[in-house]
């Protein structure tokens, strides 16, 4: 008992002893690295933030919780969800927030990624009926005000240039919401891009705007949507939105957790829908319906259209030829029994466009949908006892494509997890909104095998790994035949005491690409293509400072070439003045990537609801300083300032309109945050 004390004792002087201010932007920091330093792709975390920050100002109460709402926290895993609530079971309530100590599978690591979002209070909280002036004398309100801008001048803006933008090289948004704690959502969006027009001949205002209501717990309807919204169900064979957890360093993280209908409230002028939606729990039932009806941009003038243009941008006549030409109509839904022990789930979804999609003859893309009508249903199901669980999806398409997935979660003792998943995409699987776990954005032409492990010897160590086999059946993107590859990660954390924490990290990949030749004549030679990355991270803090240091070297082999190596080093400085709320955030970076196969990732931290992973290439420093200063109890003020500074002797940066004459960019960003 004098050692569970002390434990807890050092946890509580480790959370709050250097304000809570900085602790949630170092954990939702920390969480952000975990999921996005090791994903090259492009996600928006938008959503992910906002959930986060309405966890902390509303924390979870632990006594009342269900398993879904403590899944919204990526960082938990399965397991680990599963042992709490067995835990609650059995002791009926926790007393204090530090029994989650006592809790199965809860590490040191864990447990402070998941104080600042948390609390403990009583196990009989009453629910509260739906009162329209309830619920509007507890809303809060919040605007954000967003300008982003570069000082350094990009070749589209100049008027020597044919065609040229149309707009400023300002990047503005507007954003409002209103909450009511879990009752009552509302958001409105307005967004112009860099370089689109405010105000002239093809706009009138922003460019773009979204909106949305979102209605919690309404009589027998969990959630009502209208307007912009997002639909996820399963593990995203069939329709998944958000993003998804992918390979990451939370080895065992491998299932969905967004589930059914909620609200887009990011700035992604793509990935959404836009109508009506519902979902209802009879019992042990729930159903889910939506409808969308959007249009989207797309080129039409050849009569059909062989992709949607994804990046909203709208800076060049051309860019609006293309907006809202082909309209998208998607009619879904979903029925989910639930047990105590499993969980089952249908989905289905028609999807109709007025023009045909029709992709170039691409050999890669011979069995990609085309046409105008899609069709997809699925089972999922999900089965759960203590320390074992089975879940997947298997669904299937009108053109016969078939996909697959199924995982096993499993923890033997308390200090191990286990997880291992298979997973089959045939080829002629093509889906709009599918989302699948995979080597490829794309869920499609792919199959494989993950396995991965997470063990805890001691307190302060924690060990993780992961191996990933792949295969595609047909011809992929830069690749002319059927290919496969591996990759594997190995992780060590180590947290000596409450100021002090580290890891180090090795990862291989191998897959197969095609040859480049001398004369950047196609090929069809394919080789493998084998990449190696070291990193050792250390963070530790001092008083109200706070430091952090990153090395990686990563070395990339393509066929017989000879091979190319990188190397990183940053140090970030965290400053919290103690008599005012201010925080200083600086960050310097030297990279050296010869080739753009040894270009790093690392998470930069950013104003909120911005998020930036660059791809650092070439040769040269890079720096940002950020800068936090709350005014007042209601309003607040962001500024940030990133330079990327050149070495290796190139006498421009960017391509096309984005192309920068010089070895340097700057850019700024503005955030003011009301909040009443």
């Amino acid at each position: 008992m004098k050692r569970l004390g002390f434990i807890l004792v050092s946890l509580l002087l480790c959370v709050y002893g250097t304000g809570q201010e900085f602790a949630i932007e170092h954990v939702i920091e920390k969480i952000y690295g975990q999921l996005m330093e090791t994903n090259e792709s492009d996600i928006d975390y938008s959503d992910l933030y906002d959930e986060l920050i309405a966890f902390y100002e509303n924390p979870i109460n632990l006594n009342n919780t269900t398993p879904d709402q403590l899944a919204q926290l990526r960082f938990l895993s399965d397991i680990q969800i599963e042992n709490f609530s067995y835990y609650i079971y059995k002791v009926d309530s926790m007393r204090t927030i530090y029994e989650l100590q006592l809790v199965e599978g809860m590490d040191l690591f864990t447990i402070q990624m998941l104080l600042p979002f948390v609390t403990v209070g009583s196990a009989h909280e009453a629910a509260g009926g739906w009162n329209f002036r309830d619920v509007m004398r507890a809303s809060r309100h919040e605007l954000i005000l967003r300008f982003d801008g570069t000082f350094e001048p990009k070749h589209g803006y100049s008027p020597d240039v044919t065609p040229s933008y149309l707009g400023d090289p300002f990047y503005t948004s507007l954003k409002y919401r209103l909450k009511s704690s879990d009752k009552l959502q509302l958001g409105l969006t307005a967004e112009k891009d860099a370089g689109e027009p405010f105000y002239g001949t093809y706009n009138k205002g922003y460019d773009s705007y979204s909106g949305f209501l979102q209605i919690n717990k309404l009589w027998k309807f969990s959630s009502i949507v209208v307007g912009d919204y997002r639909a996820n169900f399963g593990q995203g064979l069939v329709m998944q939105q958000d993003m998804r957890l992918g390979k990451s360093s939370l080895v065992t993280n491998i299932t969905t957790r967004s589930q059914g209908l909620k609200r887009h409230a990011s700035t992604d002028e793509y990935n959404f829908f836009r109508g009506v939606g519902a979902t209802a729990e009879f019992d042990d039932f729930k159903i889910s319906a939506f409808y969308s009806f959007r249009q989207m941009d797309a080129d039409t003038s050849g009569g059909s259209f062989s992709s949607f243009k994804t990046d909203g941008l709208h800076r060049l006549p051309t860019d609006f030829e293309r907006k809202r030409t082909v309209n998208q109509q998607v009619l879904g839904g979903n029925l989910t029994y639930r047990h105590r022990f499993f969980r089952l789930g249908l989905t289905a979804t028609q999807t109709w466009l007025n023009t045909p999609l029709d992709y170039e003859p691409n050999p890669y893309q011979l069995y990609y949908f085309r046409g105008k009508s899609q069709f997809a249903g699925s089972l999922d199901y999900l089965f759960a006892w203590r320390f074992f669980r089975f879940f997947g999806e298997t669904a299937v398409n009108d053109a016969g494509g078939v996909a697959t997935l199924n995982g096993l979660l499993f923890a033997p003792v308390s200090v191990l997890n286990l997880a291992v998943l298979q997973r089959f995409y045939s080829k002629k699987y093509d889906l709009f909104f599918s989302n699948g776990f995979g080597e490829s954005s794309r869920t499609n032409n792919e199959n494989g095998v993950y396995m991965g492990a997470e063990l805890k010897p001691v307190r302060q160590w924690k060990v993780s790994a992961y191996a990933d086999l792949f295969h595609a059946s047909w011809l992929a993107y830069q690749v002319n035949k059927p290919s496969s590859g591996y990759e594997t990660l190995l992780q060590v954390e180590y947290m000596p005491n409450r100021h002090v924490e580290m890891y180090g990290r090795f990862r291989f990949e191998q897959k197969e690409k095609n040859l480049k030749l001398p004369d950047e004549q196609p090929s069809t030679l394919v080789s493998d293509q084998q990449k190696a990355s070291l990193r050792y991270m250390i963070a530790y803090q001092v008083d109200h400072v706070s430091f952090k240091n990153v090395v990686e070297w990563n070395c990339v082999r393509l066929g017989a070439v000879d091979p190319t190596f990188g190397f990183l080093i940053t140090q970030d400085v965290v400053y919290t003045l103690p008599w005012i709320d201010l925080t200083l955030a600086a960050r310097y970076e030297f990279f050296d990537a010869p080739a753009y196969e040894n270009r790093f990732y690392l998470y930069e931290r950013d104003v909120p609801y911005a998020f930036y992973t660059p791809a650092l290439y070439g040769v040269g420093n890079r720096w940002y300083l950020n800068v936090d200063y709350k005014i007042n109890a209601q309003l607040r003020v962001f500024l940030r300032v990133a330079q990327t500074y050149y070495t290796d002797n190139r006498q421009q940066i960017g391509t096309g309109g984005e192309t920068i004459q010089g070895n340097h960019r700057t850019d700024f960003r503005i955030h003011l945050q009301w909040k009443i």
